[in-house]
């Protein structure tokens, strides 16, 4: 990771954001009363574009994690311009659908935020499970578990996407698995 954003800007670190020193800072930011990614660029020395969004850095892979809709046809131009092989949505719906389609007419790889959503969703159940059992699974225990479920909810994505002709698309294979799962639970129920 080399950038993060906020409300009022983005910060570039080149070195990575990767150090437990770096990470451990951007918990406190985000834990403080006026948290501001600017305190990150100061602390640790990197460039902070005040009122701009990180799309302009040229990335392999863009993962937006925090805001809904801050993705519109022109960073998705950016994104592409930057030749991303892949986009990963870590927030709810941080694109638009045109943003959604230039990308993926244009080559890039979308993980939709469907998916992001049922790993939170997963991970809910994983504690209720927990509660039910009166049991508590280490982090590992919980990580390995959550892997397999995002490795599965991938797998039925991409097999609904070419069992429909529609190859390698995970927005609409996530769109079709979620529907098929919907229905057949309601048809088990006898709902229709």
């Amino acid at each position: 990771m080399v950038t993060i954003s906020g409300h009022n800007g983005y910060v570039y670190d080149p070195d990575g954001i990767t150090t437990k020193e770096k990470l451990d800072y951007l918990l406190e930011i985000r834990a403080s009363r006026t948290p501001n990614v600017k305190m990150y660029a100061d602390k640790f020395g990197c460039a902070f574009y005040e009122g701009k969004k990180p799309y302009e850095v040229k990335a392999d892979i863009y993962i937006p994690c925090a805001t809904q809709n801050e993705i519109g046809l022109e960073e998705a131009k950016l994104i592409v311009e930057a030749k991303a092989k892949y986009y990963f949505e870590g927030a709810n719906m941080p694109a638009s659908n045109e943003a959604i389609a230039y990308l993926q007419e244009n080559g890039v790889i979308v993980g939709p935020a469907k998916a992001a959503n049922a790993g939170g969703v997963a991970v809910s159940a994983l504690e209720m499970s927990q509660n039910a059992m009166r049991y508590a699974w280490t982090k590992e225990e919980v990580d390995q578990k959550l892997q397999q479920i995002m490795a599965s909810i991938h797998d039925a994505a991409k097999e609904a996407s070419e069992e429909y002709g529609l190859g390698y698309d995970l927005v609409k294979g996530a769109n079709i698995a979620g529907f098929l799962k919907v229905a057949r639970a309601m048809l088990a129920q006898g709902v229709f």
